[in-house]
């Protein structure tokens, strides 16, 4: 028999809305006295399945704040020193990097989580010109 694990309600509401904002898990959960265990809010995640609903879309929303903070990182001024500029482009560069992978992976299909707003990858060109159309595949 598998344990059911609880979280309050309110607790959860503040988790995902801290989520949406940028916030991560496990930081917050291990800064904060009145919330569970990060372990706790993830097998409660695994185990409800409303829970995960509202987990996904706290991530998914999360995934355009980090957009936000590219943009931020992109149009922020770099230091006048060019040994400092050049080290502080590697850094943006980095965390540029795994911000999209992390977004990529929240967002597959998009904000809306709907496979019809992701963009056709399917290699397939078609160019219609009155009655005649002329198509081609890229493998």
């Amino acid at each position: 028999k598998q344990r059911k694990s609880r979280v309050a309600s309110q607790h959860f509401d503040e988790i995902c809305q801290r989520i949406a904002e940028g916030e991560g898990l496990r930081p917050m959960c291990d800064k904060s006295d009145h919330l569970p265990s990060w372990r706790t809010v993830l097998r409660f995640v695994r185990e409800d399945e409303e829970a995960y609903s509202r987990y996904r879309e706290a991530r998914q929303i999360q995934a355009e704040t980090m957009r936000d903070h590219i943009l931020h990182l992109v149009e922020a001024p770099l230091p006048t020193d060019p040994k400092l500029a050049m080290a502080e482009v590697q850094r943006r560069r980095l965390e540029v990097d795994a911000k999209e992978k992390h977004i990529r992976q929240m967002q597959p299909s998009g904000v809306r989580d709907k496979v019809e707003d992701k963009q056709d990858q399917s290699g397939e060109i078609v160019i219609r010109w009155g009655d005649s159309a002329i198509e081609a595949s890229v493998q």
